[in-house]
């Protein structure tokens, strides 16, 4: 690569000549309060002036790696994940769209959905008789507004990554409550886990939901081949409409999402589904490329979007809290809904590991 085309980069905190203090700081406080308190730490500094979301950030890439998988993330760019590769045979196999190819036309492989999975909406909601009124509500406010904003490298390994992100560092943060989200991003022998810890930094209870957004290769080996994805559910949102937006409660799955036993991805068939009473587990297989993957997901992940597009070689299985539009279908008083209602000064947290076997 030449200098003209390498990327614009930020300057490091690791350049900084107070870094020794801080390393012993932030390792310190690891060391008594684990992989929170090393985030809170990181951010003790003075905030910078508040943000909006028209500025530009740059997006530095980080590659996390150990022997059998690569992770490429922009924490500046929403905190997505651009790329994922396994050490498969005597070369690199992609599992995500490495979306650094500008022939995708894809911003992200994967991303967190933070303070809701999915969509409110008309971005209109009401909770504990307030309502609430948020931004793009044309287009039923999508998938939270963490994915919009800079995230601040807490610590950084070579196949581990913390993040953090407080929104009242930004203006016009889309959220009524003010929050502290950490993240963290590990490579172990044979899974990617990814962690999150929200907290309420408003005086009142705030809805809370959350999901992350991975997009997987239709093929991976060969053109053609067939993927199988296998979960145990308890239902489907209604959506007759086609926007996404439930209807109805939950009702019982149709053949073609009952995933019961493996059941093949449809390139020829669109879906955008969510699916409730999920337990939390799920197996993605490519058994012509001798690849699965296998879901494990906390007890608070109850719901699970299936996106199938047909205008890309990709498909979505996407682990969430709240199912589409939750917030709404809690008022109406719909089980299964999966948001959960989250005091001031209180946090939730939630796991998302995927084991990959070759």
């Amino acid at each position: 690569m030449s200098r003209a085309e390498e990327p614009l980069r930020r300057p490091r905190i690791e350049d900084s000549p107070l870094v020794g203090r801080r390393e012993a700081l932030r390792r310190a406080a690891l060391a008594a309060g684990g992989w929170w308190c090393a985030g809170r730490l990181a951010r003790a500094a003075p905030p910078a002036p508040p943000a909006t979301a028209r500025e530009v950030a740059v997006r530095e890439e980080i590659e996390l790696s150990n022997r059998r998988m690569k992770l490429v993330v922009a924490p500046g760019d929403g905190a997505g994940l651009l790329a994922w590769k396994v050490w498969r045979g005597n070369a690199w196999l992609d599992l995500y769209p490495d979306v650094r190819d500008p022939g995708l036309k894809m911003r992200y492989a994967s991303w967190m959905m933070i303070p809701y999975s999915n969509r409110i909406e008309n971005g209109v909601f009401v909770f504990e008789g307030r309502e609430h009124r948020l931004r793009n509500g044309a287009n039923h406010a999508i998938h939270g507004d963490a994915r919009s904003r800079p995230w601040t490298v807490a610590e950084r390994g070579d196949a581990r990554l913390r993040l953090s992100l407080r929104t009242a560092d930004f203006a016009d943060f889309n959220w009524p409550w003010p929050m502290e989200i950490a993240a963290e991003i590990v490579l172990d022998e044979d899974a990617l886990t990814q962690r999150l810890r929200i907290v309420n930094r408003g005086d009142s209870t705030m809805p809370a939901g959350f999901g992350w957004h991975p997009y997987y290769r239709r093929s991976l080996t060969a053109a053609g081949e067939p993927v199988l994805v296998r979960a145990r559910l308890g239902g489907v949102w209604p959506d007759p409409d086609g926007d996404c937006l439930p209807n109805g409660p939950l009702e019982p799955l149709p053949p073609d999402l009952d995933f019961s036993s493996p059941r093949p991805v449809a390139p020829d068939r669109r879906y955008d589904v969510c699916l409730g009473g999920w337990d939390g587990r799920a197996e993605i297989e490519w058994p012509d490329s001798g690849v699965k993957l296998g879901y494990e997901c906390s007890a608070n992940c109850v719901n699970l979007v299936y996106f199938n597009p047909t205008d890309r070689p990709v498909f979505a299985l996407e682990p969430a809290a709240n199912a589409n539009n939750g917030i709404n279908l809690m008022a109406r008083g719909w089980a299964g809904h999966g948001v959960i209602a989250l005091p001031a000064g209180e946090a939730v947290e939630a796991e998302f590991r995927t084991r990959v076997a070759l």
